[in-house]
Protein backbone atom coordinates (compact mmCIF):
# COMPACT_ATOMS: atom_id res chain seq x y z
CA UNK A 1 0.00 0.00 0.00
CA UNK A 2 1.76 3.12 -0.62
CA UNK A 3 2.15 6.06 2.13
CA UNK A 4 0.16 8.99 0.46
CA UNK A 5 -0.33 11.71 3.13
CA UNK A 6 -4.81 10.32 3.45
CA UNK A 7 -3.12 6.91 3.74
CA UNK A 8 -0.44 8.60 6.57
CA UNK A 9 -3.27 10.82 8.20
CA UNK A 10 -5.84 7.49 8.81
CA UNK A 11 -3.44 5.49 10.12
CA UNK A 12 -2.38 8.63 12.23
CA UNK A 13 -6.38 8.96 13.22
CA UNK A 14 -6.82 5.17 13.77
CA UNK A 15 -3.73 4.80 16.11
CA UNK A 16 -4.37 8.11 17.98
CA UNK A 17 -8.14 6.27 18.95
CA UNK A 18 -6.49 3.36 19.76
CA UNK A 19 -4.58 4.68 22.55
CA UNK A 20 -7.36 6.74 23.60
CA UNK A 21 -9.40 3.88 24.13
CA UNK A 22 -6.69 2.20 25.67
CA UNK A 23 -5.75 5.13 28.13
CA UNK A 24 -9.90 5.31 28.84
CA UNK A 25 -9.96 1.91 29.87
CA UNK A 26 -7.04 2.40 31.99
CA UNK A 27 -8.40 5.03 33.83
CA UNK A 28 -11.50 3.24 34.49
CA UNK A 29 -12.18 2.08 38.07
CA UNK A 30 -11.61 -1.19 39.26
CA UNK A 31 -14.48 -3.18 39.83
CA UNK A 32 -16.44 -2.32 42.97
CA UNK A 33 -15.94 -5.74 45.58
CA UNK A 34 -18.43 -5.95 48.15
CA UNK A 35 -16.97 -6.30 51.76
CA UNK A 36 -17.59 -10.08 52.97
CA UNK A 37 -20.74 -10.40 54.30
CA UNK A 38 -23.15 -8.18 51.70
CA UNK A 39 -23.10 -4.40 51.05
CA UNK A 40 -21.01 -2.13 51.97
CA UNK A 41 -21.93 0.60 54.26
CA UNK A 42 -22.67 3.21 51.97
CA UNK A 43 -25.65 1.09 50.53
CA UNK A 44 -26.76 -0.91 53.70
CA UNK A 45 -30.22 -0.05 54.72
CA UNK A 46 -30.47 1.50 58.28
CA UNK A 47 -29.64 -0.73 61.40
CA UNK A 48 -32.56 -0.83 63.89
CA UNK A 49 -29.69 0.88 65.96
CA UNK A 50 -29.75 3.63 63.37
CA UNK A 51 -33.59 3.84 63.23
CA UNK A 52 -34.03 4.13 66.72
CA UNK A 53 -31.46 6.54 66.94
CA UNK A 54 -33.03 9.14 64.19
CA UNK A 55 -35.97 8.45 66.44
CA UNK A 56 -34.32 9.53 69.23
CA UNK A 57 -33.27 12.75 67.85
CA UNK A 58 -36.85 13.50 66.79
CA UNK A 59 -37.27 12.78 70.83
CA UNK A 60 -34.86 15.23 71.62
CA UNK A 61 -37.04 17.93 69.56
CA UNK A 62 -39.66 17.60 71.29
CA UNK A 63 -38.19 17.32 75.12
CA UNK A 64 -36.16 20.56 73.99
CA UNK A 65 -38.91 22.46 72.96
CA UNK A 66 -40.66 21.76 76.16
CA UNK A 67 -38.17 22.93 77.95
CA UNK A 68 -37.69 26.46 75.93
CA UNK A 69 -34.08 25.27 74.86
CA UNK A 70 -33.61 27.14 71.20
CA UNK A 71 -30.11 26.36 71.89
CA UNK A 72 -30.81 22.18 72.24
CA UNK A 73 -33.22 22.46 69.09
CA UNK A 74 -30.14 23.89 67.07
CA UNK A 75 -27.76 21.49 68.22
CA UNK A 76 -30.20 18.62 66.61
CA UNK A 77 -29.49 20.63 63.09
CA UNK A 78 -26.34 20.63 60.88
CA UNK A 79 -24.31 23.52 61.13
CA UNK A 80 -25.32 24.09 57.40
CA UNK A 81 -29.14 22.99 57.61
CA UNK A 82 -31.75 24.37 56.24
CA UNK A 83 -35.70 24.50 57.80
CA UNK A 84 -38.54 24.99 55.55
CA UNK A 85 -41.55 25.94 57.87
CA UNK A 86 -44.66 26.85 56.29
CA UNK A 87 -45.45 30.20 54.95
CA UNK A 88 -41.64 31.44 55.54
CA UNK A 89 -38.71 31.79 54.08
CA UNK A 90 -36.38 28.82 54.26
CA UNK A 91 -33.95 29.25 57.22
CA UNK A 92 -30.33 28.32 56.52
CA UNK A 93 -27.79 27.39 59.20
CA UNK A 94 -27.52 26.07 62.69
CA UNK A 95 -27.58 30.02 63.73
CA UNK A 96 -30.63 30.98 61.76
CA UNK A 97 -32.52 27.99 63.06
CA UNK A 98 -31.63 28.82 66.53
CA UNK A 99 -33.09 32.34 66.41
CA UNK A 100 -36.23 30.80 64.13
CA UNK A 101 -37.21 28.49 67.07
CA UNK A 102 -35.74 30.92 69.95
CA UNK A 103 -38.84 33.12 68.66
CA UNK A 104 -41.32 30.40 69.47
CA UNK A 105 -40.08 29.79 72.81
CA UNK A 106 -39.60 33.03 73.63
CA UNK A 107 -43.16 33.64 72.82
CA UNK A 108 -44.41 29.99 74.19
CA UNK A 109 -44.52 27.25 76.24
CA UNK A 110 -44.82 24.47 73.70
CA UNK A 111 -46.09 21.13 73.91
CA UNK A 112 -44.95 19.02 71.08
CA UNK A 113 -45.14 15.31 69.55
CA UNK A 114 -43.32 14.40 66.42
CA UNK A 115 -44.21 11.01 65.46
CA UNK A 116 -41.99 9.43 62.37
CA UNK A 117 -44.46 7.20 60.62
CA UNK A 118 -41.27 5.88 57.95
CA UNK A 119 -37.44 6.00 58.62
CA UNK A 120 -35.75 4.89 55.49
CA UNK A 121 -31.87 4.95 54.75
CA UNK A 122 -28.29 3.88 53.31
CA UNK A 123 -25.33 4.47 55.24
CA UNK A 124 -25.03 7.93 56.56
CA UNK A 125 -28.42 9.46 54.61
CA UNK A 126 -32.22 9.05 55.84
CA UNK A 127 -34.79 10.30 55.32
CA UNK A 128 -38.07 10.44 58.26
CA UNK A 129 -41.54 10.94 57.09
CA UNK A 130 -44.44 11.59 60.02
CA UNK A 131 -46.75 13.85 61.52
CA UNK A 132 -46.74 16.09 64.70
CA UNK A 133 -49.79 17.42 66.89
CA UNK A 134 -48.37 21.30 68.59
CA UNK A 135 -50.30 22.95 71.76
CA UNK A 136 -48.69 26.73 71.99
CA UNK A 137 -49.32 28.16 75.45
CA UNK A 138 -48.59 32.12 75.10
CA UNK A 139 -46.14 33.76 77.71
CA UNK A 140 -47.63 36.85 77.30
CA UNK A 141 -51.38 37.46 79.05
CA UNK A 142 -54.36 37.55 77.22
CA UNK A 143 -53.07 36.29 73.75
CA UNK A 144 -55.00 32.46 73.23
CA UNK A 145 -53.28 29.33 72.82
CA UNK A 146 -52.61 27.78 69.24
CA UNK A 147 -53.16 23.90 68.46
CA UNK A 148 -51.59 22.14 65.14
CA UNK A 149 -51.68 19.24 63.99
CA UNK A 150 -49.24 18.22 60.61
CA UNK A 151 -46.79 16.41 58.65
CA UNK A 152 -43.12 16.60 58.35
CA UNK A 153 -40.16 15.67 56.46
CA UNK A 154 -36.56 15.73 57.59
CA UNK A 155 -33.37 14.29 55.72
CA UNK A 156 -30.83 13.69 58.34
CA UNK A 157 -26.94 12.93 58.18
CA UNK A 158 -25.39 10.20 60.79
CA UNK A 159 -22.46 11.88 62.42
CA UNK A 160 -19.19 10.53 63.53
CA UNK A 161 -20.66 9.78 67.10
CA UNK A 162 -23.77 7.65 65.99
CA UNK A 163 -25.72 10.37 66.05
CA UNK A 164 -28.44 11.70 63.97
CA UNK A 165 -29.00 15.32 62.85
CA UNK A 166 -31.49 17.03 60.77
CA UNK A 167 -29.85 18.37 57.48
CA UNK A 168 -33.41 19.55 55.60
CA UNK A 169 -36.76 19.85 58.00
CA UNK A 170 -39.42 20.73 56.50
CA UNK A 171 -43.25 20.98 57.64
CA UNK A 172 -46.35 22.23 57.10
CA UNK A 173 -50.34 22.14 58.89
CA UNK A 174 -52.78 19.52 58.18
CA UNK A 175 -55.42 21.99 59.44
CA UNK A 176 -57.39 24.35 57.28
CA UNK A 177 -55.71 28.49 57.15
CA UNK A 178 -57.61 30.69 59.54
CA UNK A 179 -59.74 32.84 58.24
Amino acid sequence: MPRTPTVMLRLAVAVAVAVAVALASACRPAPHEAPPGGADAATAPLSAADQAAIRATDTAFDTAAGAGDAAGLAALYLADASLMPPNAATVQGREGIQKFWGAFVDAYRINITVTADEVVGHGDLAYARGRYTLDLTPKAKGAAPAHDEGKFLEILRRQPDGTWRYAVDMYSSDLPVPK
